[in-house]
Formats: C-alpha cells, structure tokens, sequence
C-alpha cells in the first residue's frame, strides 16, 4: 500500500475515533487502536519518534478506556477536573517533554522537532487520560494540542494529516458541547 493510502486509512480511523468519542460510544477506542497503529507506522518513517512512541501508549490507553466505559453505568455524565489538577497535568506534560525531547536528541539519529513533538506528546497522554476518566476538560486539551500540530505536520509534508487536526479541533469543540450539555 503506497504511502497517500496508508495516511487516508489513518485519517478516516481517527476521524471515526473522534466521531465516537463525541457521542460517547465505547466503540470509539476500538478506531483509535486502529489509527494509533497506522500513525505509529506513518511517524516512524517521519522521524517523529515521540509521535510514533505517542501511539503506542494510545493503544494501551484505548484499551483502558474501553474497559472504563464498559465497566461503567450506560448513561454517564462527564465531570470537571480541579484546578491543582489541570495544573498538575500541564506540568507534568511539559516536564515529560523537556525529559522525551533531550532523551530523543542525544539517542535518536535524524529526530524531528524533539522538544516540540515531545511536549505535545506529553499534552496528548494527560489529554487521553482526561477522555478515558471522563473529565470535559479534555476536549480543550485536544484542540490546543491540535492547533500546534497542524503547524508541525504541514512543515513534515503530511497536509492531509494536517488538515485531519483542522477536523480534529472543529470536532473537539462538537465534543465539548455534547459533553457538556450532558454535565447539565
């Protein structure tokens, strides 16, 4: 399969993923393990190693969360996150990136935008915890994170990628007024 295929394949696996995630269907983890391998394989080529390393962890964490939302009531509300949380989790990303990003450039020959994609991998884990436990705040996370990447991947040569974060974040804001009108 020639490079252009497997990038729309990802595509349309995330968008379903997203797509999912908004309505609450569990079904949503299942399209995120399934883009997560196809942009593990794409990034790899890339030289975006925190991306590629990124989508490991976000098939383990679809995993969790598929489980969390099978576990758990049918009809469920999201909540909110506290404040010493929120800034818990930025801190700990960024702290994440600045460690990913220095280990990458000293160990990983031809490394893309270290720090950068290491930092937004750090945001993307804390923001994939936030969706797994159902805390609204996520979806800001999300649409930060994607605004930064959309700028990233246009400089890597992937303007399809690219623009699926344009979707991404047009979908974040649905997500969060979704969620939202369930917390009321």
């Amino acid at each position: 399969m020639d490079a252009n295929k497997v990038e729309w394949a990802g595509i349309l696996c995330s968008l379903l993923g997203v797509y999912f995630s908004a309505k609450q269907a569990r079904i949503a983890w299942i399209w995120n393990i399934l883009a997560s391998a196809i942009y593990g394989y794409i990034f790899y080529g890339l030289g975006l190693f925190s991306d590629m390393e990124l989508q490991g962890f976000f098939i383990l964490m679809a995993l969790f969360g598929f489980f969390q939302w099978t576990r758990s009531n049918v009809d469920w509300s999201p909540e909110k996150s506290g404040r010493k949380e929120l800034l818990l989790g930025i801190f700990l990303s960024l702290l994440f990136g600045a460690i990913s990003g220095y280990l990458h450039i000293r160990y990983v020959p031809n490394v893309s935008f270290p720090y950068l994609d290491a930092c937004l991998s750090g945001l993307s884990i804390w923001g994939t915890y936030l969706a797994a436990k159902r805390k609204i705040e996520n979806w800001f996370v999300w649409i930060i994170v994607d605004m930064v990447y959309i700028g990233m991947y246009l400089q890597k040569g992937i303007p399809g990628t690219a623009a699926l974060y344009g979707l991404f974040i047009l979908m974040a804001f649905y997500g969060y007024v979704s969620w939202q009108k369930k917390m009321s």
